[in-house]
């Protein structure tokens, strides 16, 4: 202790005089005895901005593998490392069987949990010996195979991807071990209510049996009676290269890089494989738009309001993007400076679209201090409301615009990010180029375009509110919204029976 008091007498004493120096300004240098590299004479006058930089994103090169995989490389030779994508439609959960939700993700995770003769600790060890990464998921339209690895170690990577993706085992043993976890997690969803409320706002957008309305997960009863069977017959017939895409990013060569997946992955041509059928996701007709989860003691409410928001083709796309930008996308935003900075009542809040092959949701999300949850709701909707009606002030407007337009370089900083942008377009069928003109949409914007867009797109009287908090503190508060009639639904977010 006296060693440290003795060392920070001396700093202060070093420090002191420069601090204390006449003339020294508002914004002093460096104390003398700290070494200097910044170049910078003057430190009492802040430097001049310079000019913006631009941006332009990358370009990728289309190729096709010999049995229909379509190949989009991208060449990024900075690092010697190398990033991958495989896109295939029409494997995600929209594509589950009728009471069997949660299939497609199950059929996703027991990709890895053995295949080609390797077991899963086998494939664990091999992915971290070559410096590896394998990771497959899903989501509504489509599943995905993760791949990361060094250029040195490619050509293994691509022989062990390869009989991930086209070899899986689907081992009985492994198969009750997984689908065990993912039983264990549904049991456990009553603790999640974060994602109860989104399943509820979900099955009441679409209908909870529809293919955006029932959970990705899956349901825990229903689950039960999800086989390995199901799984094996879910992969041969939804697993399909003739609909695949692989997305290249890295220290690469195009044509060398065509090779050595035509030795592999382009040599898969499995049997029973199907195209995609068409997602069918219009809005259901509403029963009631307040959906409510009695959690007794709960700290805060869990606040999912929204609806069924536009196509990813509408023309209308960069004025909605500006609308939810200024609405619920960053610190800036009205929604977490009213609800946040001036209230107190939340963390944050966001407002964020889902841009899907049909039609996606449009979620406001938030969590809402108990007490205030009503008060928090209220605000919410008169923020929506407001935008449908008022113009953007020109400063807003374009802190709004330069936020999305400077946010796009972020999604090519690294190889994996670059994948999953031109994934992105790959699934939404829109051209490779589509990023170059981003930000010229966007600058075009105007508040017209914005308030237009709102009052069509984003409704605030059909605005579902999806809320699981407290009923005997926050139920009065709610009721004097005026938002009709609600629905209750258990911790599971199941509805009650009347």
């Amino acid at each position: 202790m006296k060693h440290s008091k003795l060392v920070i007498s001396i700093l202060v004493a070093m420090a002191t005089p420069a601090l204390a120096q006449p003339g020294a300004g508002a914004r002093p240098g460096p104390p003398p005895t700290v070494f200097d590299s910044s170049g910078i004479s003057d430190w009492a006058t802040p430097p001049k901005p310079t000019k913006e930089p631009g941006f332009t994103p990358p370009v990728g090169k289309r190729m096709k593998l010999a049995n229909g995989v379509q190949l989009l490389v991208v060449e990024n030779h900075k690092l010697p490392i190398v990033s991958m994508q495989l896109v295939i439609p029409g494997a995600g959960y929209a594509a589950d069987p009728s009471g069997k939700g949660g299939l497609a993700a199950f059929t996703a995770d027991l990709l890895d949990e053995g295949a080609g003769g390797l077991s899963p600790i086998a494939i664990a060890e091999e992915t971290d010996r070559l410096g590896a990464g394998i990771s497959v998921s899903t989501d509504a339209d489509a599943a995905y195979v993760a791949i990361s690895t060094l250029a040195k170690t490619l050509d293994s990577t691509i022989e062990l991807a390869t009989k991930v993706i086209t070899q899986p085992g689907f081992d009985d043993k492994e198969a009750d071990r997984v689908k065990g976890d993912r039983s264990t997690s549904l049991e456990l969803r009553r603790d999640r209510p974060r994602e109860v409320a989104a399943l509820m706002l979900n099955g009441a957008l679409y209908g909870a049996d529809s293919a955006y309305g029932h959970p990705g997960s899956g349901l825990r009863e229903e689950f039960k009676g999800v086989t390995v069977a199901d799984a094996r017959t879910f992969y041969q017939e939804h697993w399909n290269p003739a609909v695949m895409t692989l997305v290249v990013v890295g220290d690469i060569d195009p044509k060398a890089m065509k090779a050595k997946l035509d030795a592999g992955l382009g040599a898969w041509k499995p049997t029973g494989s199907k195209r995609p059928s068409k997602i069918v996701a219009a809005p259901a007709k509403l029963a009631n738009r307040l959906l409510l989860v009695d959690r007794p003691a709960a700290a805060q409410s869990d606040v999912r309001i929204g609806l069924v928001g536009p196509d990813r083709k509408d023309k209308r796309f960069f004025a909605f993007e500006v609308y939810r930008t200024t609405l619920g996308d960053g610190f800036t935003s009205r929604l977490t400076q009213r609800l946040r900075e001036q209230l107190g009542i939340t963390y944050g809040a966001s407002a964020n679209m889902d841009w899907r092959v049909a039609r996606g949701p449009f979620v406001i999300g938030t969590a809402i201090v108990t007490a205030a949850t009503g008060q928090g709701l209220s605000e919410t909707l008169k923020l929506v409301e407001e935008l449908t009606t008022t113009d953007i002030p020109a400063a807003e407007l374009e802190k709004s615009k330069q936020n999305l337009i400077r946010a796009l370089p972020a999604r090519f900083g690294t190889n994996a990010s670059t994948a999953d942008a031109f994934a992105e377009l790959v699934l939404q069928g829109l051209p490779d180029t589509w990023y170059a003109r981003y930000a010229e949409g966007v600058r075009k914007v105007s508040a017209k375009d914005v308030k237009a867009a709102a009052k069509a797109l984003v409704p605030s009287k059909q605005l579902v509110i999806s809320v699981v908090g407290d009923m005997s503190k926050v139920r009065a508060d709610i009721d004097k919204l005026d938002l009709g009639d609600p629905a209750m639904f258990d911790l599971y977010g199941m509805p009650l029976k009347k």
